[in-house]
């Protein structure tokens, strides 16, 4: 496994269980956590920690469908979230309750992809809680019988991890194959999401601003280099929640 740091980024839907697998990850409780019947999880939030000889940083991000913040609200947050994981998160840890999938869950990856761009699907990991409710069930064979998340996970990484709340003593291990699994979608740690979208409207704003020419290729160059670079290892690794 790399040994570089990584950046993580959580998002959810509402009350899944999302800022307890943050603290789940980090080992100790640095998110706000508690039963309640609305989202407390109103802003983007950044915690460290060092977890299995890794530094990662896991910012906690509000439910996709927050009932107490607009759409433009919410995506104003994940812009947020990026601009905290910069350069980028190597991963977004989509957290879903076990079970079936709702309406709102079988669109709660394209939501994502509406705020912050199609690309976001390539680093998206679905991450689901209350694994306990599998007993001795396969999550594979859960997988197979249900078309609907199969399709989630056919738009997304296709990489998916359970935790299993309950089994405090198993965290650890919980943890280590799910940075397994980001490690795998973000080749080693070597690659991370860049918002495309934000930084095209950066590159025309420059080109108003300027309006040289040489300029405006020299940036477009960089941005280039950036969208295609596969090798570059940035200086944490982080998760969005």
């Amino acid at each position: 496994m790399c040994t570089d740091p990584w950046w993580w980024e959580g998002v959810s839907l509402t009350r899944v269980g999302k800022s307890s697998a943050g603290n789940t990850i980090l080992g100790k409780d640095e998110f706000k956590c508690r039963l309640t019947s609305v989202p407390l999880t109103l802003s983007s939030e950044k915690r460290d920690g060092l977890v299995v000889g890794r530094r990662v940083t896991v910012v906690d991000t509000p439910g996709l469908f927050s009932t107490r913040l607009t759409e433009a609200e919410v995506k104003t947050q994940l812009e947020e979230a990026l601009r905290l994981s910069a350069p980028g998160p190597h991963a977004f840890l989509l957290t879903l309750q076990l079970g079936r999938l709702s309406e709102q869950e079988r669109g709660g990856l394209e939501a994502l992809q509406r705020m912050l761009g199609p690309d976001v699907s390539r680093h998206t990991v679905m991450l689901f809680t209350y694994g306990d409710r599998l007993g001795d069930e396969d999550m594979d064979q859960f997988i197979s019988e249900d078309q609907n998340l199969q399709q989630l996970l056919r738009k997304s990484s296709g990489r998916f991890h359970v935790f299993k709340n309950k089994e405090k003593k198993e965290n650890r291990c919980q943890v280590e194959e799910l940075l397994q699994t980001v490690d795998d979608v973000s080749e080693g740690g070597q690659k991370f999401y860049i918002n495309t979208s934000q930084s095209l409207s950066l590159l025309v704003l420059f080109r108003n601003i300027f309006s040289f020419s040489w300029l405006f290729n020299a940036i477009g160059y960089v941005l280039r280099w950036f969208e295609t670079q596969e090798t570059m290892t940035s200086p944490k690794t982080c998760c969005l929640l």
